[in-house]
């Protein structure tokens, strides 16, 4: 007979693990996609924290330790650090200075100063990615803000043209109300037009 698909045991002896839940609806990366990734996913449960749920009750949370920090990554979030927002650029950024600084250094120096100036090379690669990463989450705040000034602009551009269009919906039915009712009058089937005397 078929194996029951509730089993926890997949045909290789292993465990199963869950599948990460995806979103209901696959965009391509656009201002959709955008917006969905800085005010979240409608289908994610918002008040849930990561790891132990917190009782709000009284209850007091259970401490995170680096252990269960460490257990909650999973290789692919630590392989693909780089996907972070602003982490490629400013990791670039970073690498660049502290290669330019570090060979500059040693150019100058000669091999004398090689330690010192791989220093210079890591304190200058540390510094360039901080400041290229603050640079990027405030553009990227920035960028958020407009966004949501947008959709409240669109909303109201669309309530306006609703109106607009109610308006003029109301006005044609008015104006074909006045049309009817002088065709009316004027029509030559009507008796009370014609008087006799």
């Amino acid at each position: 007979m078929a194996e029951d698909s509730r089993d926890a045991q997949t045909p290789g002896g292993g465990l199963s693990t869950p599948e990460p839940k995806k979103p209901k609806h696959d965009f391509p990366k656009s201002q959709v996609s955008k917006l969905w990734e800085e005010f979240g996913n409608p289908e994610e449960p918002v008040n849930l924290m990561p790891g132990a749920a917190y009782n709000s009750a009284g209850g007091k949370p259970k401490e995170v330790t680096l252990k269960d920090t460490i257990t909650s990554m999973s290789i692919g979030e630590i392989a693909g650090f780089y996907k972070v927002p602003c982490a490629r650029e400013s990791l670039l950024v970073g690498i660049g200075t502290g290669f330019g600084v570090g060979s500059i250094r040693v150019i100058l120096g000669g091999l004398r100063v090689l330690w010192p100036a791989c220093n210079w090379a890591v304190g200058s690669f540390a510094v360039a990615s901080l400041i290229t990463h603050e640079i990027c989450q405030r553009q990227r705040v920035i960028e958020r803000d407009g966004m949501r000034e947008a959709v409240e602009l669109m909303k109201e551009l669309k309530l306006k043209k609703q109106q607009e269009r109610d308006e003029a919906r109301k006005a044609a039915v008015e104006a074909a109300r006045l049309a009817d009712e002088e065709r009316q009058r004027k029509s030559w089937t009507k008796l009370s037009n014609y008087k006799f005397w």
